[in-house]
């Protein structure tokens, strides 16, 4: 290369730098049609020298060349990085940060997730969107934030507050809690927790009158706050479904407004219902007992809502549909929808999914019509959702299929579920069933169970659950080997576990205050009963404390465990009678203190009974 070409190309690069930053600075785009200096050639593209920002490419049109930004970029020279922080971008606290077509939240000290939604003592799941004249339901956790593990100490006395506020200005607006049922007096504005979880659902008292914006949800437990940003909506529109889906109307969401007002809306077979996050689902009913309007499934549905945008499933009458009611023989509420039914041998999921008002149809079963419905084969995975106030029985299952519950909870309902069919498949893991089959204060309350598991050919399993404050039964039970594993139930206005026939085995779980322990036959292991009539058939108890009532050790192979003074301990290997030494059961805790003798009473010198 020669001296001079080199020093004509160097002039032509100034040149051209120097006029595309003056363009930048007034706003235009450069001109390379001015005159280039006299000592220097003239490019015939000036693209040939690269003046464009940030990935830009340049594109020259004979008389202008032009930069064409990516994703992110703006200006002439491609020069500015857009600010994608919308005016919401980040709650409690939390500062934007902007990134390239994207952005990130900064979050203060004991807040995670993306937009730091997450309070790491006090977790929230509440529907993003209501409508000013509905219900809101909503779950809220109680967190170690050390862990991330739900804090499950107590039973079910502690309260919370919840509240609703302007986010524009912190005024106060006034709510009013839904009363299921008044077995357990609930405060104006209190949440209740049982074991660190705890649910309500409210309804804003200046209903339609309510403006339409911003506001904030906040939950107040002790010393933990937690709040969540809620848009309040006014008659917006809603895009009502056909009583048959096709085509687009298979599609809800995300963030649209779905009416059902059909007294069936059926999803045909062969075809997937597609649920999107932050979808508000409003059901019409007609208002006669045991005639609500019913989502049949005759295909599959796939409901993916998230901790951020929950979908959620509600009764167009607001909290009339979440109230346990009773007429004549009938305990089904003709203010509310009547459920989901599934059919045929798909798999349907619901994740993130809050429902209520629910349970108007025929009874089955027990006396309690079937909100979510597992005909046939068809399977349902159930994850990290929210299933309250409603007079129904929440899950039945007549069919052979699989379901699966995890991290959910299922609250102020007239049964938990029936899962009826021999030949049927359940796991239920870490999920909270409470206050269960209470309701009005005649006979008709009774025969609400928690949990019915049946079939001598199912295969069923409750691990690491809460089974609490149930009206009858707290697992009933018909033909069907079972387990339960690391569970406490508790509360159970009759029996802990009601069998007829079949075998539970239960390990390391905890059960008290219930009307009886299990009837029936059972194997036991590092297990604490402390209920009359702590097992019918114990077929082994290995490990295990009963107490303070009796329980021979003749009854079966029972060794290496704490049984109640005046129990027969002539038979089994390393049985005794001493006090147990719980910590404190007056307040749920039945860990062992210091100093108890069940501390070194294993076989191998270690500790028996529950411990969690």
């Amino acid at each position: 290369m020669s001296r001079d070409y080199a020093y004509r190309h160097g002039r032509v690069a100034l040149w051209f730098t120097a006029l595309s930053l003056s363009a930048a600075c007034t706003g235009g785009n450069p001109d390379f049609s001015e005159a280039l200096p006299p000592d220097v050639m003239t490019p015939s593209d000036p693209c040939q020298v690269q003046a464009c920002a940030n990935g830009g490419i340049c594109r020259f049109d004979g008389s202008v060349a032009l930069c064409d930004c990516p994703a992110g970029f703006t200006g002439a020279l491609c020069e500015v990085n857009i600010n994608d922080c919308p005016a919401d971008a980040c709650e409690n606290g939390g500062t934007c940060v902007d990134g390239v077509g994207s952005y990130t939240c900064a979050c203060p000290p004991g807040i995670a997730g993306d937009r730091c939604e997450i309070d790491l003592d006090l977790r929230l799941t509440v529907p993003r969107r209501m409508i000013n004249d509905k219900s809101l339901s909503l779950r809220a956790e109680m967190l170690d934030p050390d862990t991330g593990n739900i804090v499950t100490d107590g039973c079910y006395d502690t309260l919370g507050n919840v509240t609703v506020t302007s986010a524009s200005d912190g005024t106060v607006i006034p709510s009013t809690v839904v009363i299921f049922d008044d077995h357990v007096p609930v405060p104006d504005d209190s949440i209740r927790f049982y074991h660190g979880v705890g649910s309500v659902s409210l309804t804003l008292d200046g209903g339609a009158a309510v403006p339409a914006g911003e506001y904030w949800v906040t939950v107040t437990v002790g010393q933990r706050t937690a709040k969540r940003r809620l848009t309040v909506e006014s008659s917006p529109t809603w895009r009502v479904m056909p009583p048959a889906l096709s085509g687009a109307d298979l599609v809800w969401g995300p963030n649209e407004n779905i009416r059902l007002s059909s007294h069936q809306t059926i999803v045909p077979a062969g075809e997937t219902l597609t649920i999107h996050p932050g979808t508000l689902i409003m059901v019409d009913t007609t208002g006669g007992y045991e005639d609500g309007t019913l989502l049949v499934v005759n295909g599959k549905m796939a409901a993916a809502g998230t901790i951020e945008q929950p979908i959620h499933f509600f009764s167009t009458r607001g909290a009339a549909a979440m109230t346990h009611t009773l007429s004549g023989r009938s305990l089904s509420n003709p203010n509310s929808w009547r459920g989901i039914f599934f059919y045929g041998d798909q798999t349907s999921n619901m994740d993130w999914v809050v429902l209520s008002g629910a349970g108007n149809g025929p009874l089955a079963g027990h006396p309690r019509p079937p909100i979510l419905n597992l005909a046939n084969k068809h399977n349902l995975t159930v994850h990290d959702s929210v299933l309250v106030d409603a007079t129904g029985m929440m899950f039945q299952s007549p069919g052979t299929g699989t379901t699966t519950i995890r991290r959910t909870l299922v609250s102020r309902v007239g049964i938990g579920a029936e899962f009826l069919s021999s030949g049927n498949t359940v796991l239920i893991e870490d999920s909270w069933w409470t206050s269960i089959g209470r309701g009005p204060d005649t006979p008709l309350r009774y025969d609400g169970d928690g949990i019915h598991v049946d079939g001598a050919a199912s295969k069923q399993t409750i691990r690491r659950s809460f089974v609490v404050d149930i009206g009858d039964d707290a697992i009933d039970h018909s033909n069907s080997t079972f387990t339960i594993e690391d569970t406490v139930i508790h509360d159970a206005a009759d029996k802990a576990i009601s069998m007829t026939n079949g075998l539970a085995t239960i390990r390391n779980s905890l059960i008290f205050n219930a009307g009886s322990g299990v009837r029936g036959t059972a194997r036991v292991y590092n297990s604490t009963i402390a209920s009359p009539s702590p097992i019918a058939n114990p077929q082994v108890l290995k490990d295990s404390i009963i107490w303070p009532y009796s329980l021979s050790s003749c009854a079966g192979d029972v060794s290496y465990s704490l049984l109640a003074t005046g129990s027969d301990l002539s038979c089994g290997m390393g049985n005794f009678s001493m006090n147990p030494m719980f910590q404190d059961p007056a307040s749920c805790n039945y860990r062992l203190a210091v100093g108890s003798p069940a501390l070194t009473a294993s076989s191998t010198g270690g500790p028996i009974g529950y411990s969690r």
